[in-house]
């Protein structure tokens, strides 16, 4: 062998394990920036909910779930509306009665629940579910939803809804019974 030939071979031992660290490398990092991005774009979405006002949270529900496959949703008017902002209605007629609050800052308590419990009722609904735009619900709150079937939806959840909206998808059920 000649000593051209042993300097290649001992070239490619080294590049070669090298070349594989730099492309693992650069998959990692490519991996955490769509990450921060993903988390920046969630950043603004939340911001844009929380930016919109009680009544256009309301609407912007409705809205979404409209946009699901099979799905339409009307937003009541106003403080006669029985605790039920969003009347939604599933592929397979089902009503679903939701019951909307814009509370940025704060959990959602019990009274909310028990609004979407009795307008259920005076909807003639199937289901029920309570939205929030805030950080979460109150221990009673959720106390009392699992005690009812009622479905607790955070930012997230609504964000989620949005994305499958998009892709033509239809919900989970534990999300949006039908």
């Amino acid at each position: 062998m000649s000593i051209f030939a042993s300097i290649g071979a001992a070239a490619n031992g080294f590049w070669l394990p090298l070349i594989a660290v730099t492309a693992v490398g650069a998959i990692v990092i490519a991996s955490k920036v769509q990450q921060q991005q993903s988390r920046r774009q969630k950043a603004l979405a939340l911001a844009d909910l929380h930016a919109l006002n009680p009544r256009g949270l309301e609407l912007h529900v409705a809205q979404v779930i409209s946009a699901l496959p099979g799905w339409t949703a009307t937003a009541n008017r106003g403080s006669a509306d029985q605790g039920a902002d969003v009347i939604a209605t599933g592929p397979k007629g089902r009503k679903v009665a939701v019951q909307v609050k814009h509370y940025p800052n704060s959990n959602v308590g019990n009274k909310a629940v028990q609004e979407i419990v009795a307008s259920k009722a005076i909807y003639r609904c199937a289901h029920a579910v309570v939205v929030t735009s805030g950080p979460g619900y109150t221990r009673a709150a959720q106390d009392l939803a699992r005690a009812n079937r009622v479905v607790l939806w955070h930012p997230d959840d609504l964000l989620w809804l949005q994305e499958l909206a998009k892709a033509g998808q239809t919900p989970p059920q534990t999300l949006l019974p039908i």
